[in-house]
């Protein structure tokens, strides 16, 4: 479902997009209260939390990657189901602070730009990306990394808001009753193709089903399953038990009805090969050759291309924003 800063639908102008890409669009969370946004809220992480233990159970967990790791949210499965895990989000800070302690010595952190993953190629098993796509201003462009980073066969879960569905027909409700000055009313559930939304505080991109899945064929990923979820985060539902809501969401798989969806891919891409060491996944992000893990007095340089990141409070600081990326900052 689409949420603004308080997490309820928010009502917002629109433009239609071919999303397409001309700049890279880079959204900057480390001035966003992320905590205050989910309180509250806890049966929703619940039900996320048991959707991913059960779309990655059967997968190969020796190294996971999470993508938009944030405040770690999420972070308890994974670490559970992996004997490796690599948090990774824009925002160093939180990764920083996140309540790792001493018997989580499995858990590495990388702040990245997803667009440039500073990773060698196939060095995950596994992946989840959770409520980052509709930020994404060119999702074909992050599932091609995903792939690239990804070893053939390997799973990557994705959650994606798609259209129709009930939280789009909620929006177009909410912004029929308080239509906005800036923006003549279009709904969003009928509307073709994708659409953006008005930054709250950040762009919102939001397409059908069949757009996402040809996206991530074209980046090489095949769909294996779907569940659907979303129907937690409304008031009358919060006190249904989370087990309810995942299994709910298992049998019902592709239902049109529901705000969001976790789908299962497979990487039907890259080159078989072993898999790096845990001191060995790391590449430059610009120029993407390897680069050794800790070096160098707290500085991690390319012996090619001279890039320069940095390792503080046990984070890797290796983003890296080409020349005239746009970057979207939360006030």
């Amino acid at each position: 479902m689409v949420r603004g800063r308080g997490g309820e639908p928010f009502a917002a102008p629109h433009r239609t997009v071919r999303w397409l890409a001309v700049a890279e669009n880079v959204s900057d969370y480390g001035r966003f209260d992320f905590r205050a946004l989910w309180s509250g809220r806890e049966r929703v992480t619940e039900v996320e939390q048991a959707i991913l233990t059960r779309l990655l159970s059967d997968a190969d967990r020796r190294r996971i990657l999470e993508v938009g790791t944030g405040f770690g949210r999420l972070l308890a499965p994974l670490r559970a189901l992996g004997r490796e895990v690599v948090a990774t989000d824009f925002d160093a800070e939180s990764l920083a602070t996140l309540p790792l302690g001493s018997s989580d010595e499995n858990v590495t952190r990388v702040a990245a730009n997803l667009y440039h993953l500073p990773f060698v190629d196939g060095a995950f098993t596994a992946a989840s990306m959770v409520r980052v796509y509709h930020h994404l201003s060119d999702p074909a462009a992050a599932l091609s990394e995903l792939a690239r980073v990804l070893r053939p066969g390997a799973r990557l879960i994705v959650s994606y808001n798609p259209k129709p569905s009930l939280g789009t027909v909620v929006n177009d409700i909410q912004r029929a009753i308080h239509p906005s000055p800036r923006a003549s009313f279009k709904s969003l559930t009928f509307s073709r193709g994708p659409l953006e939304l008005a930054p709250d505080p950040f762009p919102v991109y939001v397409a059908g089903r069949s757009h996402f899945h040809q996206e991530a064929t074209a980046a090489g990923f095949r769909l294996e399953k779907e569940v659907v979820s979303g129907l937690e985060e409304y008031y009358f539902m919060r006190h249904v038990p989370a087990e309810l809501f995942v299994q709910l969401g298992c049998a019902l798989g592709r239902a049109p009805v529901f705000p969001m969806r976790f789908a299962a891919l497979e990487n039907r891409s890259g080159r078989p090969g072993s898999l790096p060491v845990r001191e060995e996944i790391l590449a430059c992000p610009k120029c993407r050759t390897p680069m050794p893990t800790w070096s160098r007095g707290g500085r991690l340089t390319c012996d090619r291309c001279s890039y320069a990141g940095s390792i503080r409070a046990g984070v890797a600081d290796l983003r890296y924003l080409p020349p005239h990326t746009e970057r979207w900052e939360a006030a």
